[in-house]
């Protein structure tokens, strides 16, 4: 009697063994991915949202699997093929994007190869009955930053517009200038974390999760609940910049910034989640649910019976052969990212910015300025950024024969990647409070011969100045215009296995009105141009030397 039943009892320990072996893979693939995340994109407040993601994806996962074995729905139609190459696909998008530095392509693989694992043992209607939790993980994937970049602007002037116009009907002495706030004697920036792109995703995913939970039968009522979570989020943003604004106001800049600052975004979600909540509410008078045809509790009853049972067979539909195939292709592809990894080659020693730019040249010549520049690194929250990729920096102000002061900015880093890369000017200033009223690409004669590199010019205002902003950006052998453009060319130097250095090169005027701008673009030009003509042919750190 005991041989007999200790037989099932080894069976079920070894059919468990395919699951380890698939466990195993799957450590070995994203072990080090959630690692760095953890110490990398969702340590900052953009991204802390997650690791909350993460954890609700996958107790949704489990929660929906039991309950589709409870009901009886957990089909066993494998598709090996269409599983195996959605499989393929998401392996070959981590080897990419690990070794590249895209976390879109690194962290988004997970949902695909996870996606095709199931499909390859349990079928694709199987898979269907479960898509929004895989769905569902795709809001934990940290967003590019040049997406957040052209978003996240729009957005911030909005809730800072919506804020000062809400606490000054409410009597508080309160202005605004772009995205920072003005109210009594303190000043809060509107950053990216408050009432960015990021904050509005993650709302949107968590009236997402409560309309699958409560799972009206009513398309209308979904559809009309779904359009307005976008202004219910915006308004719940609205809320956290006001909930901080009268924190500081109150009790001054320390609480604002401090444990209440980390504690608005509590507030935050709350607040949308209250929102939502009500909003469906009212929605639930004008929409009626029809009544949705389900078991009975007798077949529920009856079919708990059996949940064991068909846990097994899930259990039972994954076998050696296949998992040790998939396990195999999981370090195929950890090997194939560490090969696709570029390296950084044998770059010849620069000289340091502050001592080869010369303090005079052609017309100009270095004077000592009161007028502070534009930060040139990231900001995050009116602090620098973490992320800072720059190994020189030089800031200088130059004046010439008639009185005119240009202020030059340089920034070299001999490293490029898509993590930490060169910070555009049309990002960095806003992050600092200016408000961008003109970014216009162009090319500027700055070469010998009349030749032009392809550049920018912005015209900004903001902390009482007007200012007129003249900048190209040069990475590697070329001059991208725009983040994505730049995304692109490090991407394409990586898939060669090679890692550039890049130079930003900024002048910039303070101007007394929009008029004057046109004029100090010609001079910043003049003397662009003149800079770069003092280095000799071969030794120029400012442009490329491919002809």
């Amino acid at each position: 009697m005991a041989t007999t039943l200790s037989q099932p009892i080894a069976v079920k320990r070894t059919q468990f063994l395919p699951w380890i072996l698939i466990l195993v893979g799957l450590c070995a693939v994203y072990g080090p991915t959630f690692y760095d995340l953890f110490h990398g994109a969702w340590s900052t407040e953009k991204n802390a949202q997650g690791p909350i993601v993460m954890g609700v994806s996958f107790y949704f996962l489990y929660y929906r699997v039991k309950q589709l074995l409870e009901r009886g729905l957990f089909d066993r139609s494998p598709a090996p093929v269409a599983g195996s190459l959605m499989l393929g696909f998401g392996l070959l998008c981590y080897a990419v994007g690990r070794s590249q530095s895209v976390l879109l392509l690194e962290v988004g693989s997970l949902v695909v190869v996870l996606s095709g694992m199931v499909v390859t043992f349990y079928g694709v209607r199987t898979w269907s009955r479960m898509w929004f939790a895989f769905f569902f993980m795709l809001f934990m994937i940290p967003l590019p930053a040049s997406v957040v970049d052209a978003v996240t602007q729009p957005l911030k002037i909005g809730v800072s517009y919506a804020t000062e116009h809400l606490l000054y009907w409410a009597g508080y002495p309160i202005a605004r200038s772009g995205v920072i706030l003005t109210i009594g004697q303190y000043q809060l920036l509107v950053a990216d974390a408050c009432a960015g792109l990021n904050s509005l995703f993650v709302l949107e995913a968590l009236g997402l999760l409560y309309m699958n939970l409560v799972r009206h039968s009513s398309v209308v009522r979904n559809v009309v609940l779904a359009a307005l979570i976008v202004p219910i989020s915006f308004t719940a943003n609205t809320i956290r910049i006001i909930f901080l604004a009268l924190i500081t106001y109150y009790f001054g800049d320390a609480a604002g910034q401090g444990f209440v600052h980390g504690f608005s975004g509590i507030v935050l979600f709350l607040s949308a989640l209250l929102l939502i909540i009500g909003v469906d509410g009212v929605i639930s008078r004008l929409v009626r649910d029809k009544p949705v045809p389900g078991l009975s509790p007798a077949g529920l009853k009856s079919a708990s019976k059996s949940v064991r049972l068909k846990a097994w067979q899930a259990v039972s539909a994954v076998t050696g052969k296949p998992s040790l195939a998939i396990m195999l292709a999981m370090f195929v592809a950890v090997g194939a990212a560490y090969a696709l990894t570029p390296v950084m080659g044998k770059a010849k020693a620069m000289t340091p910015l502050a001592t080869s730019i010369p303090t005079q040249f052609g017309d100009w010549t270095e004077i000592k300025s009161s007028i502070v520049q534009a930060d040139l690194t990231a900001m995050e929250d009116g602090k620098k950024s973490i992320n800072q990729p720059y190994d020189d920096v030089l800031t200088r102000t130059y004046v010439n024969k008639a009185g005119d002061q240009v202020m030059l900015a340089l920034a070299y880093a001999k490293e490029q990647r898509q993590d930490v890369k060169i910070h555009l000017p049309e990002v960095c200033y806003p992050a600092q409070g200016y408000q961008v009223l003109a970014n216009t690409p162009t090319n500027l004669a700055v070469l010998s011969g009349g030749a032009t590199v392809p550049g920018k010019r912005l015209l900004t205002t903001g902390n009482n100045r007007t200012e007129a902003v003249s900048y190209w950006v040069r990475i590697g052998d070329a001059y991208p215009q725009g983040g994505l453009a730049t995304r692109m060319k490090i991407f394409r130097d990586g898939i060669g296995g090679n890692v550039t250095d890049g130079m930003l090169v900024r002048a910039s005027m303070l101007i007394g009105d929009k008029a004057d701008a046109q004029r100090s673009y010609v001079i910043q030009e003049q003397f662009l141009s003149a800079l770069v003509a003092t280095f000799k042919a071969g030794e120029q750190p400012l442009v490329s030397l491919k002809k």
